[in-house]
Parts: C-alpha cells; sequence; structure tokens
C-alpha cells in the first residue's frame, strides 16, 4: 500500500506540539475554545509612517488618504484597525485637553482645514466596511524627538503642568507615571474619547516607564511610603492605571475592549522563574510593566504581545513566547492576540528568513493552530504596501480564513475546530451552511478520513453488498475497504446511511491510523477509562481505540462522560479530527 504525506508541513505540526502542551484535546467546554479571529493591523501616525504619508492640513487629501487606505485593509481582509490617535500628548481629533498632532498638521496646536476630525471620518468609513477602530493611545510620551520639547502648543498639558514631566536622558519628555495627575489626565482624555466616538475599543502600546534610570526618586520619596523598592512602587502606578482604563471603558460600555500590547518578553527566566526561556529586552524590569499579572487580574480584555522575531530565533523564538504568552492566558478570559513584524519583510534580500512575507505566514499559520491564540495584528500598514509579495500573502491567508467559515456557526462554541477542518478542504458544507448539530452518516465520516489522509479514490470495484454504486461515496467506501480502513458491520455489509456512533467514529479512526504504523505505544489501559462516568456503556471493540485516544489526550469526555453510543454530530466529529491533526501524533509516514 502506498503510504500517502499526511496533511500540512512537518514544521507547522513541530510548531503545533509546542503550543498544545498538556492541555485537554477534545472538550465541548465553550470557554476552553476560541471564537472568531481577530486580523488587526496598526496604522501609525508618527513621521508619515502610514498617515497621514506627509503632514498636512487638506481636509481632501487626508480623506482620500483614509478612503484608500482602508480600501486596501479591506481588500486584504483584516477586520480591525488600531489607528494611532494620540501619539504623544496630542490628538488627531478636536480635544479639549489636548492639541492638534504636529504629525497631523505640521505644526502641534493648527487645526486641519475646517477642523477636520480624523478620528470620526475613519471610524465612519472603518464601521461602512465592518471593520472594527480601536483608538490607539500612547499614555506617556509627551515628545518623539529633543526637537519637540521647545515647540509644544501652549495648550499641551505638559506645558500646563511642567510639574508632573520628566526629561528622560534621551533628552525626550514623558508625563511621571508616578503622578496622579498624569494617570488622571490619560483617564480624562479616554473619557473624552468615549464620550464623543462610537470606537470599538481602547488601546495601549508598549510605551510606559522609558528605562530604569527614570528621574523619579523625588516622587517615590513623596508617594511611595508603602514599598520599600522603587521599581515595585514604578510598577503599582502602571497596574493602577491599567486597572483605572479598565473601570472607565466598561463603565461606558460592557461590550468595549481595552487592551495593551507590551513588549513580547515579560521577563527572562533568568529574572524570574515564571519568565520564559528567551534572552531578551524586558518590559517587567525596564518599563515597569507587569503585563503578566494585567492578564491573570483581568485588567484588560486582551493582551496583544509584540513578538517580532522568526521562529527559531535563539534570544527570543516566536514559538516559544506564543507558547509561553498562551500558558498566561490560559484558565482566564483575557484574549491572546500576537503583534507580528509585517515591517521586517520590506527590503530583506533571498537569505532573509523575512524574504518575500513567507515568515509571516508561517506564523499566522502556527497562530490559527493554536487553541489559545485568538487573532493577530500587524505592525504596520505601510509594510503591506511597500512589498507586494506580504500583500498578497496576507490576503490569501485572510480571504481563506473568510471563506472558511459557514453562515451557521458564527459564535458556536466549536466553530474553531469547524474553520480549521473546513481551511483544509476535509469537511464540506451545504450551500454556504455546516450544519453542526445534525449527526453524521458512517458513509460520510469515510469520506472525512479518506481526505485527511489524502487518500485518492482508487479504481476497484469490490465493494459492500448494500453500497450502491451510484452513490457519491461509492468509490470512497471502496478505497477505505480495500486499504484496510474500514470493516463492515456483518454479511458484507457497511450500513452507509446509518448515523455512526461516537465509539464507531474513534474506532475507524484509530484503525487509519494503525494501517498507517502511526500507532505509538498503546498500552490499552481499560483503568484509565473507569475514570469516565459511563464506561459500562463502552462496546469491547472499541475499547482499544478509546483506551488510546484518552491515554493521548485527545479525548477528555464531557463532564465525566464519554457518551459511546451516542449518534456523533457534525460539530463534535470536526473537532475530534481537529484535535488529532492539531496533537502531533501524525507524522510524515
Amino acid at each position: 500500500m502506498k503510504r500517502t504525506k499526511f496533511i500540512g508541513v512537518l514544521l507547522i505540526v513541530i510548531m503545533i506540539m509546542v503550543v498544545s502542551g498538556n492541555n485537554p484535546l477534545y472538550s465541548t467546554n465553550a470557554e476552553e475554545i476560541n471564537e472568531s479571529e481577530m486580523r488587526g493591523i496598526w496604522i501609525s501616525s508618527v513621521w508619515g509612517l502610514d498617515y497621514p504619508s506627509v503632514a498636512t492640513t487638506d481636509e481632501d487629501r487626508l480623506k482620500r488618504e483614509a478612503v484608500e487606505m482602508l480600501n486596501n485593509i479591506e481588500d486584504m481582509g483584516f477586520n480591525t484597525v488600531f489607528l494611532q490617535v494620540r501619539p504623544s500628548a496630542d490628538s488627531l481629533y478636536p480635544s479639549e485637553i489636548f492639541p492638534w498632532s504636529r504629525f497631523l498638521t505640521g505644526n502641534q496646536g493648527q487645526a486641519p482645514e475646517n477642523n477636520f476630525d480624523v478620528l470620526q471620518f475613519f471610524i465612519d468609513e472603518a464601521h461602512s466596511r465592518n471593520i472594527e477602530l480601536h483608538a490607539w493611545i500612547n499614555p506617556f510620551r509627551i515628545t518623539a524627538h529633543v526637537s519637540h520639547n521647545d515647540n509644544l502648543s501652549n495648550s499641551n498639558p505638559a506645558v500646563i503642568y511642567p510639574e508632573i514631566v520628566v526629561r528622560y536622558k534621551d533628552g525626550k519628555l514623558y508625563f511621571n507615571p508616578g503622578e496622579p495627575k498624569a494617570r488622571e489626565l490619560i483617564i480624562d482624555g479616554i473619557e473624552e474619547i468615549l464620550d464623543n466616538y462610537n470606537v470599538d475599543g481602547i488601546h495601549f502600546d508598549d510605551y510606559f516607564y522609558p528605562g530604569k534610570d527614570f528621574d523619579d526618586y523625588k516622587t517615590y520619596k513623596k508617594y511611595g511610603r508603602d514599598f520599600s523598592d522603587i521599581n515595585d512602587w514604578r510598577r503599582n502606578n502602571i497596574n493602577i492605571l491599567i486597572e483605572e482604563v479598565n473601570n472607565v471603558v466598561h463603565n461606558k460600555d460592557s461590550n468595549l475592549k481595552f487592551g495593551v500590547s507590551p513588549g513580547g518578553i515579560w521577563a527572562n527566566q533568568k529574572t524570574s522563574k515564571n519568565g520564559s526561556i528567551t534572552d531578551g529586552y524586558e518590559t517587567f524590569t525596564n518599563n515597569f510593566a507587569d503585563s503578566r499579572l494585567w492578564v491573570k487580574e483581568r485588567y484588560i480584555d486582551y493582551i496583544m504581545p509584540q513578538i517580532y522575531w522568526n521562529i527559531g530565533y535563539r534570544i527570543a523564538d516566536y514559538d516559544i513566547l506564543t507558547s509561553w504568552w498562551s500558558d498566561v492566558v490560559k484558565d482566564t478570559n483575557v484574549k491572546l492576540y500576537i503583534g507580528q513584524a509585517a515591517y521586517r519583510c520590506v527590503g530583506t534580500d533571498s537569505n532573509s528568513v523575512w524574504y518575500k512575507g513567507e515568515e509571516i505566514k508561517k506564523q499566522v499559520e502556527y497562530n490559527r493552530a493554536s487553541d489559545y491564540v485568538d487573532g493577530y495584528c500587524m505592525f504596520r500598514y505601510n509594510s503591506f504596501m511597500e512589498n507586494q509579495d506580504l500583500y498578497n500573502i496576507i490576503k490569501d491567508l485572510n480571504v481563506e480564513k473568510q471563506n472558511n467559515i459557514f453562515k451557521d456557526i458564527s459564535g458556536h462554541p466549536l466553530e474553531k475546530y469547524i474553520n480549521y477542518l473546513a481551511s483544509k478542504n476535509i469537511i464540506m458544507g451545504y450551500e454556504g451552511y455546516f450544519r453542526p448539530n445534525d449527526s453524521i452518516k458512517r458513509a460520510d465520516f469515510v469520506l472525512m478520513l479518506l481526505r485527511m489522509f489524502e487518500f485518492n479514490n482508487l479504481e476497484i470495484t469490490d465493494n459492500f453488498a448494500d453500497v450502491s454504486e451510484n452513490a457519491y461515496y461509492s468509490k470512497g467506501i471502496a478505497t477505505a475497504k480495500e486499504l484496510g480502513l474500514i470493516n463492515g458491520v456483518g454479511n458484507d455489509m457497511f450500513a452507509p446511511e446509518n448515523e455512526i456512533t461516537r465509539q464507531d467514529i474513534f474506532v475507524m479512526t484509530y484503525r487509519a491510523l494503525d494501517v498507517l504504523d502511526m500507532i505509538h505505544g498503546n498500552d490499552s489501559d481499560n483503568g484509565l477509562l473507569k475514570e469516565y462516568k459511563d464506561y459500562k456503556n463502552i462496546s469491547e471493540y472499541s475499547l482499544e481505540a478509546i483506551s488510546y485516544f484518552t491515554q493521548n489526550e485527545i479525548l477528555s469526555g464531557d463532564n465525566g462522560n464519554i457518551k459511546p453510543i451516542d449518534m456523533s454530530n457534525r460539530a463534535e466529529t470536526a473537532t475530534f479530527l481537529a484535535k488529532l491533526l492539531q496533537s502531533g501524533m501524525m507524522g510524515d509516514k
């Protein structure tokens, strides 16, 4: 018998193994299943990086660039935009607190023509395309270059409240996080946005304390009497802000989202036992951002670590960090989105892992194989405009994802696994519908197995006696019979139209793995099966298969029951096969 390649690339399988860990691999608990994928993109407003391309007061030009940008974003299949509306104590919208941004019009405090409201225009245009718009804020940065220090608008709060401003060693100005007035100012600015704009969320990047040698010792002496360590006090200042923003956002609207995008490394393991196996710049010790605590305390709706390194990078490996962050969000309701470095694909040569965007593709596929990654965000928009290969790759990935969403599974607790199998062309729908709660026929499950193992139909005539040669599944069942993947129900009968039980799904799958020499280390531990409350309902012929999948954590039951003789519905069947594919048990044979 000719063995065929297991679906997918071995590298992706290895990555899946790292992410999957020892988590239960077959569960119908909604809270353990990712819902829909967030496909985000950052639009940076500093230095003409993304928007606007050059500082201008021209309303028509600002509108044209925004429309063109959102058209491209829609074409590439993104569903969320993070627009930098407050880059450095200034704004891209009319504000009573912050002056107009120099990055928008060229001079801080100068309004665009007709007082054009960039934020409102982006919201309206994004929402008309079914794209979410999140207001991205740099909370503490006042100036992005030392040359800006002496050119602040008189209405800038840094001018009005100089006592809360600190000049860092890089020459730039920052609001002092230890000053309650500074945090109050940030909160007031967020409330202003929420009161005036229909944004979908508030977003912070990684600008907290700029470094360890921040000149705030006097502030510490003034406010830090409860702390023996200035660094713990600094982290507490940021914790207070994050918790307060969370409260403000959700008091306004419980459906709004608040999240943060810290640097990818919280702490290295040599610094903290809870840290990652990395050797890079730590945000916990350098920026005093305890982002791990924010997740555990649920101060945020999502965490979006900037994992701007490639898979296999020694100092900060993408898969190691993604796995570490996956463990952080586990058992919380906090979503994990990965910030990805699309910019690294620009101007690369053929020797680079980032060449033509292939690394980005691998990372997105890695994300989608994870039980804990709920989406990604690309930094940044113009990277895709400067690299057509990258544009095409992300469009193909996103269109593929969109096209594989059936009309009747949105919000279904097993949606992710259904979409995963659909992306592999293992399961099919009915004119755009999946019918997740329908029972599945024995014949249809055989066809799923054949597609999963990439078996082509053989030109043979021998078949089960009750399989009509005109049936759509005739050749598939004949092929499975010839290869020894299936047995009948006796007397050369297969009962193709009968609904299939859960235990028969496990048995057929186990038999297929056995034929392909993919069964390893099955101890047939029936004692393990007795942990299922309905153990006595398991038929003897299925004990070996159920034992194997239980040992390997493909099966974990539902509230202590395995339900062996229940009919399996389409959603449960898709989940079982998807979990098997993602487990790493099936190598290239």
